[in-house]
């Protein structure tokens, strides 16, 4: 009878959706001028934007107060993030959760939009560099964006923005389960003609599985002045992450349903410490009827961890420092004409070491002849991008618009390997069974040359209507770990940079009550960058993309708002890459059809508010051949918050409400069934102070 009550409670409440800003929800949605600034590198009313992008504001953040990202990223159509351990995360964007060393090339990840990672170096997990915690809006543009970005925008762009100098002063405190603790703070000022902000964020977590947890500490500041015709922002951020891993469970099919196992933690000495540094300088002003920014910027990243994934269980270092500039320049030609003119620049200098402090244990006597005791890799990366960019943007008539943008790019990677060429040991002995697996090539230089463009057209159907068609062409640059980290004896990698193609049309649309945005797409890859049976790195994969994209936001009263963001979508292999290899038409693995995201909020009193979440993922194939599979999942999530003042509020929440058994991610690989766990039910609360 409980079960029955719970499924009833869930289906009543799937008809709502719950945000509580009373003075929100006295103004109309087509009297709300949003900006957007990442889709076209300049400041546009999202209601008028080709192509489709999510906006998560400042309110949403606030609500949904996330202790990891994918709590937040759900509020936007087709992105999954998929939570490991921790804040670790693997990134579904109009694609599958990609996995490997150049799967996170296939997104761009921005913040204050300058790139977390440099070209060619990022990380999987690299979102955990970012500050989304005090962001004061969060941008998802999906799909193909390589003409106004270059390499890494095939699927989309993530960018999470924050005005600290303009940020309100508070503080607030954040306790959970499993020993969680979290300080947020901001504050800001006004120093004569400047303006300057700070934001910190420090949280302890003692983790739900054994001999996990985490220690993370984030700072940012921002500071904007005058100084004479132009206009200066500045942003510095410093994260410092320590913690210890909990890897995936594997103890049989569905373990994840079996709650005495949940606790597990197989790989007690996992671990990762990582600490990134930001800093960049925009600066605009109107020279002679233009409008100029200049942006310079430095990057800073270091990174330890153990590879408790991999056989033999190795330690990868890596780090890298950039410096880069953005420059552009915007006129109007005519009354129906502009152009902008771009550059970009970014001098990377990388390293990374790979190195195995323990013989292998295994029972395979290949796996500890071929893994063997001490270094694997030990390189630098010295790397170049340059980039020029054009986009022409045309009013056709008073209801229609155009755009074509146009950008190449050149990446050179200098590479230099500090151990011996070919896969010794680094003793310089032979390793047995025909060599050990990893293997250095010889030092080399290695240029792309890449051209992209975007194509699109808009018409203004009335007041509230509004239709898009785009056709965009992107690519992605190899990942250096691509190129220099070789296996199995592959001495030369002559891989070339992923070529994809995308057309979109889409709908948006809004009234007093509403505002909502649906979008199609198809996407193909070509050339795309894989990995054979003997662990070689290739082109030649052909993968298709395609699906739909829904968001709506929908005011029912003064006390009731809904929002619901879902994508329907498949992703197949188009060819067979290798002989021997039977994948054309086999759905990707962890590519679910349907996710769904809806959220009610409810302004109970004036002083009260609620919301109600529901997130749901369709079943998934965790394998290529689509032999194995996993469920999926609905999970619901309970909000509140109490504004006891106008200095104190206090919040709870309960996430997973209904105690539900999923697993956050699925996988099989090794003969085994993998999973990172969903936690049980477990609650939160805050208490803020505002002054």
């Amino acid at each position: 009878m409980r079960e029955v009550f719970k499924k009833s409670l869930v289906v009543s409440l799937l008809s709502v959706h719950f945000t509580s800003l009373a003075a929100q929800n006295s103004q109309s949605f087509a009297d709300i001028e949003t900006i957007v600034t990442t889709a076209s590198r300049a400041k546009k009313r999202h209601f008028d934007l080709i192509g489709n992008t999510s906006i998560i504001d400042k309110g949403a953040v606030a609500n949904i107060n996330a202790e990891h990202l994918n709590q937040v990223l759900s509020l936007a159509s087709g992105v999954w993030l998929s939570r490991g351990n921790g804040q670790e995360s693997l990134l579904s964007l109009r694609s599958p959760v990609l996995t490997g060393a150049g799967s996170c090339a296939e997104f761009l990840m921005l913040e204050n939009n300058i790139s977390l990672r440099a070209p060619g170096f990022c990380n999987v997990n690299q979102l955990f560099d970012s500050h989304f915690e005090i962001s004061d809006r969060i941008e998802v543009v999906k799909g193909n964006n390589s003409a106004r970005y270059g390499s890494n925008a095939i699927h989309g762009v993530i960018n999470i923005n924050n005005t600290l100098y303009a940020s309100e002063n508070q503080l607030a405190l954040d306790v959970g389960n499993d020993n969680f603790y979290r300080l947020n703070a901001t504050a800001s000022n006004d120093f004569d003609d400047v303006q300057l902000g700070v934001g910190v964020t420090v949280s302890s977590d003692g983790g739900y599985q054994s001999s996990s947890g985490y220690q993370q500490q984030k700072l940012s500041t921002s500071a904007q002045h005058q100084f004479g015709n132009w206009q200066t922002t500045h942003h510095f951020s410093v994260t410092n992450l320590e913690q210890d891993t909990a890897g995936y469970l594997q103890q049989g099919e569905n373990a994840y349903r079996d709650k005495s196992l949940l606790k597990i933690n197989e790989f007690p000495d996992a671990y990762r410490d990582s600490i990134s540094m930001h800093y960049s300088m925009q600066n605009n002003a109107e020279i002679n009827n233009a409008l100029w920014q200049l942006t310079p910027y430095l990057r800073y990243t270091d990174m330890t961890f153990l590879m408790h994934f991999l056989p033999g269980t190795p330690i990868e270092k890596n780090d890298h420092h950039s410096i880069g500039l953005q420059l552009s320049r915007y006129a109007e030609v005519t009354d129906v004409l502009s152009l902008k003119l771009g550059s970009d620049l970014d001098f990377t200098q990388g390293s990374l070491q790979q190195y195995q402090t323990n013989d292998t244990i295994s029972d395979s006597a290949f796996l500890r002849a071929v893994l063997p005791k001490g270094q694997h890799y030990d390189y630098t990366v010295n790397a170049k991008n340059y980039a020029l960019y054009g986009q022409l943007d045309y009013q056709i008539a008073d209801d229609q618009n155009a755009f074509l943008a146009l950008r190449h790019d050149i990446t050179e990677y200098d590479y230099n390997n500090a151990l011996s060429t070919g896969n010794l040991k680094d003793d310089g002995t032979a390793c047995g069974f025909g060599g050990c697996r990893y293997t250095r090539p010889a030092n080399q230089t290695n240029r792309f040359n890449d051209t992209s463009y975007s194509l699109g057209y808009s018409l203004t159907l009335n007041d509230n209507t509004i239709v898009f068609a785009k056709l965009d062409n992107s690519f992605r640059a190899p990942h250096t770990a691509e190129l220099y980290r070789l296996q199995n004896n592959q001495q030369q990698n002559d891989i070339t940079s992923v070529d994809a193609n995308q057309q979109e049309l889409g709908l948006r649309f809004q009234t007093e009550t509403i505002f909502g945005e649906l979008a199609f797409y198809h996407l193909t890859k070509k050339n795309a960058i894989y990995q054979d049976s003997d662990r070689h790195y290739l082109n030649g994969l052909s993968t298709q993309h395609q699906g739909l994209e829904f968001d709506l936001t929908w005011r029912l009263s003064d006390t009731f708002k809904t929002r619901l963001n879902s994508s329907y979508a498949k992703h197949t292999y188009e060819n067979n890459p290798t002989n021997g290899q039977q994948l054309k038409g086999n759905e990707i693995d962890t590519s679910p059809r349907l996710i769904a995201n809806l959220i009610i909020d409810w302004l109970i009193a004036q002083n009260i508010t609620s919301q109600f979440e529901l997130r749901h993922l369709d079943g998934y194939y965790l394998d290529d051949k689509n032999t194995h599979t996993y469920s999926g999942h609905t999970v619901s999530n309970l909000r509140a918050k109490w504004q006891i003042n106008s200095n104190f509020s206090l919040a709870f929440a309960i996430l997973n409400v209904f105690d539900t058994r999923y697993a956050e991610r699925a996988d099989y690989a090794f003969g085994n069934h993998r999973y990172f766990i969903g936690e049980p039910r477990n609650t939160s609360a805050t208490l803020r102070y505002q002054f």
